[in-house]
């Protein structure tokens, strides 16, 4: 199994998920998605950990974040080990087979990050290539289906991005945001308009139906308030400066 790293977010220690020594709202997540969540210092931030919280205090519960490995997200809110699953999730009808999801908070969907001296024209163009992509999302999912070839998987986008960059892989697939990031200040790269259109929710076990409306409750007050677009440029900008630092 690949290495956790626990982190944080208040005053109390976390010594484990899944601990029942008290009443915290534990969220799960991968920090590694800027804007979404990414790591300032020790501390897990962005939109999504700002959606979790805001539902913690709507059910007056102290809050805490974690983040792992993308592949373990959703499996540890089916085991129990948290109770909400935020990482810039998709929407998918498979996954739908295993968590219930919140409304969705953001429309969005996946790219082809490409070298200027090797434009990309079309989708036809990426099969039989290496594709890089993040593990356990829907840009690998997209080369498994669409492309029907192996993708070239690493942790994160940025990861991918690296292995582009020094020509291990011919192009990398990626959701928007992390993509935007990823080529911010590199001059050799581009982005491709979007080639799937997607939706991000929070993720939940199955069969609770009072945590699914207070999300949904949550979700519905941020957008209608604001909130929700505030937080957007707020961590978009700190994001966009982390990655030039």
């Amino acid at each position: 199994m690949k290495k956790l790293i626990l982190v944080v977010v208040g005053a109390a220690m976390l010594a484990g998920c899944g601990q029942k020594d008290d009443n915290s709202l534990k969220m799960i997540t991968e920090a590694t998605f800027p804007p979404y969540e990414f790591l300032r210092g020790q501390e897990i931030a962005g939109i999504d950990v700002e959606i979790c919280r805001a539902v913690a205090q709507k059910l007056n519960r102290p809050f805490k974040a974690e983040t792992v490995d993308f592949d373990f997200v959703i499996p540890a809110v089916i085991s129990g080990k948290a109770h909400l699953a935020a990482a810039g999730i998709t929407v998918t009808e498979d996954r739908k087979k295993n968590v219930d999801f919140s409304i969705p908070y953001v429309k969005t969907g996946i790219v082809v990050i490409y070298k200027k001296s090797n434009p990309f024209t079309g989708k036809d163009q990426l099969k039989g290539k290496k594709i890089g992509v993040q593990s356990g999302t829907t840009s690998e999912t997209f080369v498994l289906e669409q492309l029907l070839q192996e993708p070239e998987r690493t942790k994160s986008p940025a990861e991918a991005v690296a292995a582009l960059k020094s020509g291990r892989v011919d192009f990398v697939i990626a959701d928007i945001d992390p993509a935007k990031n990823c080529v911010k200040g590199e001059a050799e790269l581009a982005l491709s308009d979007f080639i799937t259109s997607e939706e991000y929710a929070v993720a939940i076990r199955k069969g609770q139906p009072e945590l699914l409306k207070a999300i949904d409750e949550t979700i519905t007050e941020l957008k209608a308030s604001g909130q929700l677009d505030q937080w957007i440029r707020q961590f978009t900008e700190e994001s966009d400066k982390l990655k030039g630092e």
